[in-house]
């Protein structure tokens, strides 16, 4: 990597360095065989940013226990998910973000999603906006009630709604429908509240759901959380922010509000105070994939949760978790090992309208797909 070059700048000069011999052949007018061959070779690899494939790519970056996905949808249409914490260790999670968004060739949101205003979601929107602009912001509106609101979320919040004004901002509420061509993005939880009526196909009797509903908890912005059901042709994913347990019963108990999902997107980094039974067992899920951080989330019950779905396939880690210890998902599995340190690999998913997913582990290439 050039010296001082940011990393998305350096992989863009790498793609100048690897194509410039073809550029220079053709503006010479002597293309040969050997040559042409070899620009159409180092092309490839730009495709997928040039042009859109029919496919819906997710790639779920390595917050270090905080969240940031970026989307790109089957028209081109792209996203941003939450965007990590600002500040640590030199602006780490922001620069993982920029370095995919430019790797990808986005120099534009379509849509920017913040699920809800915790540090470890919220922190990095203004910031990546100075960047990379979005033409949406899609948020909850006001902060959920809760005076007990942790100074450094209350910071991430207050950053958020000074930046917010003279953007174009939909505040949106359960049953709106987020915007992605091809793509039907469903809200079914915003600012603790959820869909009155089932989805289609949903509404039966949940029976893991406990005796008695649990009580509301107060913990920051998290049961504000807008949740989301993701669907392209069959495939069917579920992404629900920090959503907390007793928001996660309202979904479904005592009947099942949303249906199943192929793909679930771990509530909360893997905490045990989100992924309630009842809820895990209502989604019941085929691949799980769980943005922990080392020292963060990761939690024996929720993995066990998972584990106990009768239907459940493979777990997907963002890290490896030092409080799993023996239940974390094999190697292949995971993105980012214990001695490998804060390497900041991602895990891409790559799902098609017949309903088949790929998932894939950046660090060491390993994928696997899963039919329909």
């Amino acid at each position: 990597m050039p010296a001082g070059k940011p990393a998305w700048q350096a992989k863009g000069l790498l793609y100048k360095a690897r194509l410039t011999p073809c550029v220079r052949e053709c503006d010479n007018g002597r293309v040969k065989p050997h040559i042409a061959l070899l620009c159409l070779a180092l092309s490839l690899p730009l495709a997928p940013v040039l042009t859109g494939a029919d496919s819906l790519d997710i790639y779920v970056l390595d917050m270090e226990g905080g969240k940031a996905m970026i989307v790109r949808g089957p028209a081109g249409d792209t996203m941003m998910v939450d965007g990590g914490t600002p500040g640590q260790q030199n602006d780490r999670d922001l620069k993982r973000v920029l370095a995919e968004a430019h790797a990808l060739g986005i120099q534009q949101f379509d849509v920017v999603l913040t699920t809800h205003y915790d540090i470890d979601h919220a922190g990095n929107v203004p910031a990546i906006a100075a960047h990379i602009p979005g033409k949406l912001y899609i948020d909850h509106g006001p902060a959920v009630n809760n005076p007990k609101i942790a100074s450094f979320n209350r910071k991430a919040l207050d950053g958020y709604m000074a930046f917010i004004p003279g953007k174009n901002r939909r505040s949106v509420k359960p049953g709106d429908v987020i915007p992605m061509k091809g793509v039907r993005i469903l809200v079914v939880s915003s600012r603790e509240q959820v869909l009155a009526k089932p989805l289609q196909g949903a509404g039966q009797p949940n029976a893991a759901c406990p005796a008695s509903r649990p009580e509301p908890l107060e913990l920051d912005d998290n049961s504000g959380s807008i949740g989301t059901i993701w669907e392209f042709g069959k495939f069917r994913m579920g992404d629900f922010g920090d959503l907390l347990g007793w928001v996660e019963n309202r979904l479904v108990c005592p009947n099942n509000l949303i249906g199943k999902v192929d793909l679930f997107m771990v509530n909360h980094h893997g905490l045990a105070i989100s992924n309630s039974p009842e809820f895990v067992a209502a989604l019941d899920p085929k691949v799980a994939i769980m943005n922990n951080g080392e020292h963060k989330g990761g939690a024996p019950e929720v993995i066990r949760r998972l584990r106990a779905v009768a239907g459940f396939e493979d777990l997907w880690q963002l890290h490896y978790s030092l409080a799993a210890r023996d239940l974390n998902a094999p190697e292949n599995y995971i993105a980012n090992m214990k001695e490998e340190g804060c390497a900041g690999n991602l895990i891409k998913v790559s799902a098609r309208r017949d309903g088949s997913f790929t998932v894939t582990n950046m660090r060491n290439g390993f994928s696997k797909t899963y039919g329909k």
